[in-house]
């Protein structure tokens, strides 16, 4: 079972992914450039990143299910999914 919400591993997502961009951000300005840029551009360029990635992974989880639809139908797959499927055992109620 998930013991974290859908909005929990959304901000989680975004965090570590604007965690490892600021940790890049920082070894790219220390090595490849020659003058250190004002933290201010930094966290500006941070907040952009966890905004992108909160969007991204939030329209993402939100068509899963669509997206996965379309892609059975681009690629001519026969995938069954078994949350969707019913199996009546019983006699009919007509």
């Amino acid at each position: 079972m998930n013991t974290l919400g859908y909005m929990e591993q959304l901000f989680i997502f975004a965090i570590f992914t604007t965690i490892v961009f600021v940790i890049l951000k920082m070894i790219e300005m220390k090595y490849l450039e020659d003058e250190m840029k004002p933290l201010k551009y930094v966290f500006r360029d941070a907040v952009m990143v966890f905004s992108s990635a909160f969007g991204a992974a939030a329209f993402t989880f939100y068509i899963k299910g669509s997206l996965s639809d379309f892609l059975n139908i681009v690629t001519e797959n026969k995938v069954l999914q078994p949350e969707a499927t019913q199996i009546f055992t019983d006699a009919p109620g007509f």
